[in-house]
């Protein structure tokens, strides 16, 4: 049984909150059983370590290991595990409201080449100004894997502008352009490196800056599945004509949208 007045004041006050064995270990079983069949659907080949067969995926197919990437956040049982019905009564709870969206289902492979890190931001780009944001790893997080980093309590400074510029991973970078907080502006936060058993749920409000941190381990692979539950009552999108469906990275205040 959850406590809910413990769990709304540490997401208040920290900006995030730690939900231990939140999925069971028959659940990450059969996630990771779903994700290494359809990884051995790549090369008809029936392995069986999902680790040892990402990385042959990535070594020999690497733009079918992108695809892989890409379709697996619309995996079954990985969005069952995503929505379960206690996770979502609580965000209903929590927000005040009887309507939540998803915002963005999504799985995210992060390897020894620390190429996919992302650097300090605010969850944006949501149908919502604000949401809970939920992030769980289906193995283990340590110095080794790598993992999440929150900077406590700097939700309570509001939104931070963001800037679209090139990634400091340079040629190594996912991606060429990144929106992020420059490191000046939050300094004066705490930042934590989070290290939890597989299973463990993070859930943090979108203003909660945060960040990846890298493996130190050749071989290591992390995986986690996210989700943003969007409610009703933040949504711009269905009060304004002019508004998008997603709000944008860049370009407005956030702490000035009207909800």
């Amino acid at each position: 049984m959850w406590d809910y007045k413990t769990i709304k004041r540490d997401i208040d006050k920290q900006g995030y909150y730690v939900f231990k064995d939140y999925l069971k270990t028959k659940d990450l079983k059969k996630i990771k059983s779903t994700l290494l069949e359809t990884l051995n659907y790549i090369d008809g080949k029936k392995d069986k370590n999902l680790i040892k067969k990402y990385f042959t995926i990535r070594d020999t197919k690497p733009k079918l290991k992108g695809n892989w990437y890409d379709i697996s956040p619309y995996n079954i049982d990985l969005l069952q595990s995503l929505h379960k019905k206690k996770m979502i009564d609580f965000v209903k709870k929590y927000f005040k409201t009887n309507v939540v969206f998803s915002g963005r289902p999504a799985i995210h492979v992060h390897d020894d080449l620390n190429d996919k890190l992302l650097e300090a931001h605010q969850e944006t780009n949501q149908f919502a100004r604000d949401t809970l944001v939920f992030w769980c790893p289906l193995y283990d997080t340590n110095k080794k894997t790598g993992g999440l980093s929150v900077y406590e309590r700097s939700h309570q400074d509001g939104y931070f502008t963001h800037n679209l510029e090139n990634s400091k991973l340079g040629e190594k970078s996912w991606t060429k352009f990144y929106t992020h907080i420059k490191e000046k502006n939050i300094k004066s936060f705490k930042k934590k490196n989070l290290e939890v058993k597989a299973g463990t749920a993070i859930i943090f409000i979108s203003s909660l800056v945060h960040s990846g941190y890298p493996s130190t381990k050749k071989g290591s692979l992390r995986i986690t599945i996210t989700e943003r539950f969007n409610p009703l009552q933040k949504i711009p999108f269905l009060k304004n004509e002019k508004a998008p469906l997603k709000m944008p990275y860049v370009g407005i205040d956030y702490n000035k949208v009207k909800i």
